[in-house]
């Protein structure tokens, strides 16, 4: 059996395949260290799995889960569940952003579809919500539907990070206003030759 991918290489990947390349397959570290916006996020997840280990919405009656690192034996891949609701016959997810850009995008998605096929897997019950609260200067709540849409595109990026670890090959990228802040733009020829034009 080969080694379980992370969630976050999918997501990753998500963002941009050569992200994948340089960090699973040429072994290049992202110095997440030495972000400001990682680290507060990270501090933001750590804060609520201390402070806020029992509080459940009004409006929803279940029980929380938190911190819970789970392992996918169908698809191979392992994930953290930062927090999520467990109620009679469904969970929700609730994802937290260190972050004004509230859009809900292929690297959310990814994350939202391979986490809900997590729980599904190892609780038996459906996840039909995520609630992802994005918070930095101002809080913003955003409810997604969990349908099958957003499972297969995760899926899919799983495989496609999956092949690019197997085969070692650097795949195609475009540039775009993400490689101005990505960590590898210095190495990336995608980047690095745009960035100085």
């Amino acid at each position: 059996m080969n080694k379980p991918i992370t969630i976050t290489t999918a997501i990753e990947h998500a963002f941009c395949p050569k992200f994948t390349y340089y960090s699973e397959v040429l072994g290049l570290d992202q110095y997440e260290g030495k972000r400001g916006t990682v680290l507060s996020g990270r501090m933001i997840h750590s804060k609520h799995e201390k402070t806020n280990v029992s509080f459940i919405p009004k409006n929803i009656k279940g029980k929380k889960l938190i911190g819970l690192q789970l392992y996918s034996k169908k698809y191979n891949f392992t994930g953290k569940i930062d927090e999520a609701i467990e109620t009679d016959n469904s969970v929700i997810l609730v994802e937290r952003k260190y972050s004004d850009y509230n859009v809900i995008g292929d690297t959310i998605k990814t994350q939202l579809g391979l986490l809900s096929i997590l729980i599904e897997e190892n609780f038996n019950k459906q996840v039909t919500q995520a609630v992802v609260i994005f918070q930095k200067k101002k809080r913003t709540e955003i409810i997604v539907e969990m349908d099958e849409k957003i499972k297969l595109l995760a899926l899919n990026m799983l495989k496609n990070a999956e092949n690019v670890i197997k085969s070692g090959l650097n795949p195609p990228a475009e540039f775009d206003g993400r490689c101005l802040n990505c960590c590898f733009r210095k190495v990336c020829p995608v980047g690095s030759l745009n960035i100085l034009q």
